[in-house]
């Protein structure tokens, strides 16, 4: 299980309270349970003169508390991206296969910024559908394959929601036949939970297989465990794969939601789609 933060702001701003401060900060994520550290890897990806820019790491981030502290801090930025990785590993890969800087998150491509949080159970198959997209992956984690395709997508000229559509009825179709070679899978994918930004609009979407299963979030163990949460203000809006803390007016994003978010006359604008 990955930890996803996004932030969009009117001003430049910094994201420490958030992720280093709240009682239920992304860093408090990342050790609050024992039995389920976030000690895979870590980045922060923001937006400098109009570029992205990541700080990665393959380190345990509850480990590397002062590197993570001095790249929040340089990130005072419009657009705030953070991922604290919990790794799947879906080909059952050797361990030192998965944890690099390679495969720690974000995934970025000319003016994107991604993060994820779930397992595409058949990343091979889903990299074979991307043509020459494929060649650009570099490592060996499956949320990277998920950034391509809909990097792919959007390059052909397709919106966010159709970017999206596209890929649930590509695995699905894709399973369909892979599911015989892969008798100890039962689903395609687990969770498609996503941040994405392009520099001027932060998307966030939540989907997951998993709505059943009665598992509650890591920290406050006060909502659903994939259910994501967001906050919103004329200056600011906020996304995390749950809420840090209790003062402010956090909402769900529900299943099957896309938020986007916009700045519009000098206030934060935001759109809800359903993708079907």
């Amino acid at each position: 299980m990955c930890r996803l933060f996004g932030m969009l702001s009117v001003k430049p701003v910094s994201a420490a309270k958030y992720i280093l401060e709240d009682p239920c900060s992304l860093y408090a994520q990342s050790k609050v349970n024992p039995r389920n550290l976030q000690g895979d890897g870590w980045g922060i990806g923001f937006y400098e003169d109009g570029s992205p820019r990541l700080v990665k790491s393959e380190g345990a981030v509850y480990m590397e508390y002062e590197a993570l502290s001095s790249a929040v801090r340089h990130a005072r930025s419009r657009m705030i991206l953070a991922h604290i990785r919990g790794a799947s590993n879906p080909r059952g890969l050797p361990r030192e296969k998965i944890i690099s800087k390679e495969n720690s998150q974000p995934f970025s491509y000319g003016r994107y910024i991604f993060v994820h949080n779930g397992t595409i159970m058949i990343p091979d198959e889903l990299a074979n559908v991307l043509g020459v997209w494929k060649e650009k992956i570099r490592g060996f984690n499956d949320s990277e394959v998920y950034f391509w395709f809909l990097m792919k997508e959007l390059d052909e000229g397709r919106d966010m929601p159709s970017a999206l559509w596209g890929l649930k009825k590509t695995l699905e179709e894709l399973w369909e036949e892979a599911q015989r070679r892969h008798p100890d899978k039962k689903q395609p994918y687990t969770g498609l939970n996503m941040i994405l930004s392009d520099g001027e609009c932060l998307y966030a979407y939540c989907e997951h297989r998993d709505r059943k299963v009665g598992g509650r979030s890591l920290c406050f163990g006060d909502q659903p465990v994939f259910e994501m949460s967001y906050i919103l203000g004329r200056d600011r809006l906020v996304v995390t794969s749950e809420k840090t803390n209790r003062e402010e007016n956090w909402k769900p994003i529900n299943y099957g939601e896309l938020l986007i978010g916009k700045i519009v006359d000098g206030e934060i604008s935001v759109e809800s789609e359903n993708v079907p």
